[in-house]
């Protein structure tokens, strides 16, 4: 059930999940131990819940922060993943992005940017799809 709620919650964000997973597993170390107790006074055996899981996170996990630092890891992915030719990894983050709220206009622009800048000439039906995507969002 906790690594059910760890997927879920992290929206299939390993990096999230694993820390995730460490701030419940901290959770349960402050609590006092209820399992006999190794020579440091640490608990022998953690297991870790749901509730600690929540507990650990105390917040539920935000989609996508427009004003924060999740904006800028999803906007890295995003290039990462098309730098890689990974399509649907690439479609995902933008995806994610769009669904979270972000401006159209800033994902194109950064499409335009990407394009032009790495894939350059050789990609020149990118850069005009790209543009073309900046132009329909000035339309919308």
């Amino acid at each position: 059930k906790a690594l059910d709620t760890i997927s879920y919650l992290c929206d299939g964000d390993a990096r999230t999940g694993l820390n995730s997973l460490q701030l419940a597993v901290q959770a349960q170390m402050k609590s006092p131990p209820l399992n006999q107790s190794t020579q440091d006074g640490f608990p022998q055996e953690i297991l870790v819940t749901e509730e600690n899981i929540k507990e650990g996170l105390q917040r539920s996990h935000i989609l996508y922060d427009k004003a924060g630092e999740e904006h800028y890891n999803c906007i890295s992915a995003l290039h990462k993943s098309m730098r890689g030719s990974h399509e649907n990894a690439s479609l995902y983050w933008l995806g994610r992005m769009l669904e979270g709220g972000e401006d159209p206009l800033y994902v194109a622009r950064r499409l335009v940017r990407f394009a032009s800048e790495d894939v350059g000439r050789s990609g020149l039906i990118i850069v005009l799809s790209s543009l073309l995507f900046v132009f329909l969002c000035f339309l919308l």
